[in-house]
């Protein structure tokens, strides 16, 4: 990354030099080009020259890429506590998510294969999380939900309903939810759209028959 930044500094400090650009605000140059020294025209705002600033590139690279790692009773050299905890951040981002978007705060296991299985459900779940987060934020439905948690409780609603003897039925796709199948590529199941028409006909109206109304008659 320093050496991005040289490379870059001096890129736009040639170009300067070499156009004689008169420059506006020397002093927010001269931050955004901290690593050399620059010399300008007596009473003009043109660069003359510039030169590598020594003493600053050597306080950067002391100061960069060190990070502290705090472990209790363990006898560990550097790069030993550093291969065990470099991904610490990583890992507690995960535990977060597992905590906050798959509602896994508290894990309640009777035996070991049942934990086994809930950290894989949610290992798979993670996964698919993540895949939704792209996808929202790639296509239009980041206009339309404010987060992917969202677009999962959009999809919530939805049932399959199934009885014994019946043919299954899924619930109707309305609104944002036809919006989030087509960002997906789903097809929505048959009979779900919104301008499905059911094919069955009735050769009587539906309910209950109106009642008929009473007459008088003379006796």
């Amino acid at each position: 990354q320093l050496d991005i930044d040289v490379n870059s500094q001096k890129s736009l400090l040639e170009e300067l030099a070499d156009t004689g650009a008169s420059i506006d605000d020397v002093k927010s140059l001269e931050r955004a080009c901290r690593y050399f020294k620059i010399a300008f025209v007596e009473g003009m705002s043109v660069i003359k020259s510039f030169k590598l600033n020594e003493k600053k590139i050597e306080r950067a690279k002391k100061t960069s890429g060190f990070f502290a790692i705090t472990a209790h009773a363990l006898d560990l050299t550097a790069m030993e506590a550093y291969r065990i905890y470099r991904l610490r951040d990583e890992q507690e981002k995960h535990f977060q998510q597992m905590k906050s978007q798959m509602a896994s705060d508290r894990q309640r296991n009777w035996s070991e294969e049942g934990k086994a299985g809930r950290l894989f459900i949610l290992f798979v779940s993670m996964i698919i999380g993540s895949y939704v987060r792209h996808i929202w934020e790639d296509t239009e439905l980041h206009k339309h939900f404010s987060s992917s948690l969202e677009v999962l409780d959009e999809m919530r609603p939805i049932r399959c309903v199934e009885h014994r003897g019946r043919a299954r039925h899924i619930t109707a796709f309305v609104g944002d939810q036809v919006r989030i199948c087509e960002a997906f590529g789903f097809a929505v199941p048959k009979g779900c759209a919104p301008d499905y028409v059911s094919k069955q006909t009735f050769t009587h109206k539906r309910g209950r028959p109106r009642k008929k109304k009473a007459t008088e008659r003379d006796y």
